[in-house]
């Protein structure tokens, strides 16, 4: 079981307009380079879950705190594209010419943004389990009503999603309500979800979601509202190398979203859909994920090397 790592210090750059940035640093200080982007609502403490995959492998897993979570400061005029210029920002003060991008869920429009407006820096993108354009309809399709709820709340009542996260913030900052709030995750988890979550300690999940939601919820509904209106850049305008890792039974983001999210990027190199598997598919194919990351860097297959049994059961087709 990955356990909750203690005291995981947040490191921050300045960025030109005055914000702090802040990120976390897990798996080889020396290894391939590689951002990560958690989901919603999460904070660069998620990337912990890797940690020990990306040490395997020789990766260093750096983890964002996406704007207004953690120790990152708020952005008023946040969007995507300003996403890609915080990090643009970020690769060069950590001296990173080249580096690989992972995103995960609702991280996943941020490392689509990435691949769009830094293609000449990125090794490859990989999107786990990602979230499409949700002002897109064939997005809303098949997820779960639930889901389809907080898409359209962000979309015409962005203000009653903001009542809805700062409940969920008071419930994350009580400590009795938090640890309610764990157990119920994994109880209400799908059956192929639930097994991925025994594999780690939930307290990664926990402390995330509290990181995210420390300032009230404020940047956590205002996330979500900006993944939920158009983007400022078309998937078919992405140049660089994309891999798309998904579960066939995600009840999250439906694999049709992530199908179709493939027929959109021309530029797809592996498309992988695990068979049975669920939103926290991540978790399962992590080692694979670190092995795609330092194939691309050029550094060979050092990540390919992990026990038998942990070995995941994908069923996909590589894409040129």
């Amino acid at each position: 079981m990955i356990e909750v790592m203690e005291d995981v210090p947040a490191r921050t750059v300045t960025l030109p307009d005055g914000r702090r940035l802040a990120y976390y640093e897990f798996g080889d200080p020396a290894g391939v380079p590689c951002l990560y982007t958690p989901g919603w609502p999460a904070s660069g403490l998620l990337g912990g879950v890797y940690d020990d995959a990306a040490r395997e492998a020789g990766v260093r897993w750096i983890s964002i705190d996406k704007p207004g979570a953690g120790a990152s400061d708020f952005d008023p005029r946040r969007s995507l594209l300003r996403y890609a210029d915080d990090i643009a920002h970020l690769a060069d003060e950590l001296g990173l010419d080249r580096f690989a991008s992972v995103g995960e869920s609702g991280g996943g429009p941020h490392a689509a943004v990435l691949a769009h407006a830094l293609p000449d820096r990125l090794t490859t993108t990989i999107l786990l389990a990602a979230m499409g354009p949700a002002h897109e309809k064939w997005v809303r399709e098949g997820m779960q009503p639930v889901n389809r709820r907080l898409i359209m709340m962000a979309q015409r009542a962005p203000w009653l999603l903001r009542a809805q996260t700062l409940l969920l913030s008071r419930m994350m900052n009580n400590p009795t309500k938090a640890r309610r709030w764990e157990r119920s995750l994994v109880e209400q988890a799908s059956e192929a979800d639930r097994r991925a979550l025994a594999r780690i300690d939930t307290g990664w999940l926990t402390a995330a979601a509290a990181a995210a939601l420390r300032d009230g919820g404020r940047a956590a509904a205002q996330e979500l509202a900006m993944i939920a209106r158009p983007w400022g850049f078309a998937l078919a305008d992405i140049t660089s190398p994309v891999e798309v890792w998904h579960g066939t039974a995600d009840t999250n983001v439906p694999v049709a979203i992530a199908r179709r999210v493939v027929a959109e990027i021309r530029t797809c190199t592996a498309v992988t859909y695990v068979e049975g598997e669920g939103h926290i598919v991540g978790l399962l194919v992590r080692h694979d994920v670190m092995a795609s990351v330092v194939r691309a860097s050029g550094g060979g297959r050092r990540g390919d090397m992990r026990p038998p049994s942990d070995r995941s059961r994908p069923t996909g087709h590589p894409r040129s």
